[in-house]
C-alpha cells in the first residue's frame, strides 16, 4: 500500500512537474524514468524486506 501511494504521489508531482516546464519532451523523459527509477527501488526494496521477513519466520518455527 504505502509503494502504491508514493507511486501515485511521484506521478502526480511528475505531472504537475510537465505542466510548468517549457521544453517537454527532454524534461518528460527525465522525470518519468526518474518516477519509475524511485517507484522500482520502492517494489524491489519492500519485497527484499518481505523476502528477508518471511525467511527469519520460516527459521525462528
Amino acid at each position: 500500500m504505502p509503494a502504491l501511494i508514493s507511486f501515485a504521489l511521484s506521478a502526480y508531482l511528475a505531472f504537475l512537474n510537465l505542466q510548468v516546464t517549457e521544453h517537454p519532451t527532454k524534461i518528460t523523459l527525465l522525470n518519468w524514468a526518474t518516477v519509475l527509477f524511485v517507484v522500482g527501488a520502492f517494489f524491489i526494496a519492500a519485497w527484499i524486506v518481505m523476502w528477508i521477513i518471511r525467511l527469519g519466520s520460516e527459521k525462528m518455527e
